[in-house]
């Protein structure tokens, strides 16, 4: 079934402002939208979200992607062609054209005293008329080809029929629209459960368990497990359990790193209702593989299928120590039930089946996550900041919700408490959390500024947009398409 256009979140319209750009804006406000409100940004949002409406979405589903692509750009082109080719003729027929006009109107202008030598040499052929003619006519045909070029950059826009400039517009927004949309998440929001984000789940790259063995008498298996201790009353145990026909190879035994955060944020990311109701992710692994290992080779197939296996095998601990040194055990949960990695015979397609825990399954329903953009998260390349762009998230979020400032003290306690580093000096780790903190500074996200202090961070975190706001905390954003 089709997506209401209402439930697409807001800042896919801020991607799609940044993407037509000002110019193209002001054409349309001065062709189009001429009796626009005093607020152009929601005129021009509910002009994308009619053209999005009218165009993407029908009564019984979501028309295809490439076909509406295929149709529009074949249309754009053959409009193009068309507009040359009666340029020409009217130049031909010796007609007065918008060429001759545009020549007339630069004439006045060299006249005056304010034109330039620079503009004047641009233009030394307008004293000859038939090579000022030939010359924009060459331009424009080479716009014309180019399969890129927009119909609204048609030189002489204003002297076509209105109808004409309408259907020019949607015609480049419905273009734009496409390329935006083919390379979506299925989920433009993800979540991330509250629990991986305020505990070491994760390490910063490799490593290994330690390699401490204990035996479940109620599973009757073997398990390995590492702790990390936080503080002197505080510990986090990874665990890990071994099949029944497996040797305990303790230096086989990883623990959960970047990676593997990446690759639950995928699964995240292709979830439908099935996740609702049966706690379950089916998805094709090749849009995993290229993510994380950059190709869809037998030995990625390989290496995703370990690490899911390996995730769906792992249980994480908390436990804290009372005055009396009484262990409590503040969580104890599993990640994935269960996982499973099947091909289609009839395509040969490589499928996972992944089931939620109950616990994080429940987390969800019960909205213990903190949402984020998708696409933030794919424009990060350096392995910390895929797992701190969580913690800062929910940072900025929680700072919102208590109208707190967004400029706060980050001591080295804040990452070590999120991150599970792999060095015990503290010096090399800041140094990584400040190489971290310069990408999001660099890439505009989530922070705006930072300063070394000790052995600590101020950072000032950007607050939440409009767009955010809407989308977090009162529209119920899902998939555009299916």
């Amino acid at each position: 079934m089709g997506v209401n256009i209402q439930e697409i979140p807001r800042f896919v319209f801020d991607e799609l402002h940044i993407l037509i750009g000002d110019k193209t804006k002001e054409k349309l406000f001065k062709f189009v939208l001429t009796e626009h409100s005093t607020d152009q940004k929601l005129s021009f949002d509910t002009y994308i979200q009619d053209t999005m409406n009218n165009i993407f979405f029908n009564n019984d589903d979501v028309v295809d992607l490439l076909e509406i692509k295929t149709n529009y750009h074949r249309r754009r082109q053959m409009t193009k062609k068309n507009w040359f080719k009666q340029l020409i003729k009217e130049v031909d027929g010796n007609n007065y054209t918008p060429i001759h006009e545009e020549r007339e109107v630069l004439l006045k202008f060299l006249e005056r005293k304010s034109a330039d030598d620079r503009l004047k040499g641009a233009l030394k052929n307008i004293k000859v008329p038939q090579e000022f003619i030939t010359s924009r006519l060459m331009e424009i045909e080479e716009w014309a080809k180019e399969r890129n070029e927009r119909l609204t950059d048609f030189p002489y826009l204003e002297k076509k029929q209105k109808y004409q400039i309408e259907k020019a517009f949607e015609n480049d927004f419905v273009c734009i629209i496409c390329d935006f949309l083919k390379n979506s998440p299925k989920n433009w929001i993800t979540h991330r459960f509250k629990d991986l984000i305020e505990n070491p789940v994760f390490a910063d790259g490799k490593a290994k368990l330690k390699g401490n063995i204990l035996f479940d008498e109620e599973q009757q298996s073997t398990i390995v497990y590492d702790d990390y201790k936080l503080s002197d009353n505080r510990v986090v145990r990874s665990l890990v359990a071994v099949n029944d026909d497996e040797e305990v190879q303790l230096d086989k035994m990883f623990l959960l790193d970047d990676t593997d955060s990446e690759i639950i944020e995928h699964v995240m990311e292709n979830r439908d209702e099935r996740f609702y109701t049966e706690k379950k992710i089916i998805f094709d692994l090749r849009p995993l593989l290229t993510r994380v290992y950059g190709n869809t080779s037998k030995k990625a197939y390989e290496l995703a299928t370990k690490r899911l296996t390996k995730i769906g095998r792992f249980s994480i601990e908390g436990r804290t120590t009372g005055a009396n040194k009484d262990t409590k055990t503040t969580f104890l949960y599993n990640l994935f039930q269960e996982v499973k990695v099947t091909k289609e015979e009839a395509t040969g397609r490589v499928y996972a089946e992944v089931k939620f825990s109950d616990t994080l399954h429940q987390q969800f329903i019960t909205k213990q996550t903190v949402q984020i953009y998708s696409h933030l998260i794919h424009r990060l390349e350096n392995r910390l900041s895929k797992i701190l762009i969580y913690a800062f998230q929910k940072e900025r979020l929680d700072a919102f919700l208590q109208g707190c400032d967004m400029k706060s003290n980050f001591e080295y306690n804040f990452f070590s408490d999120r991150i599970r580093f792999r060095s015990k000096r503290i010096d090399s780790n800041l140094k990584l959390i400040e190489s971290s903190l310069q990408e999001f500074k660099e890439a505009k996200i989530l922070v705006e500024d930072y300063k070394r202090i000790g052995n600590g961070f101020e950072i000032i975190l950007t607050p939440l947009t409009e767009s955010e706001k809407a989308d977090f905390f009162i529209s119920p954003a899902k998939s555009l398409i299916p």
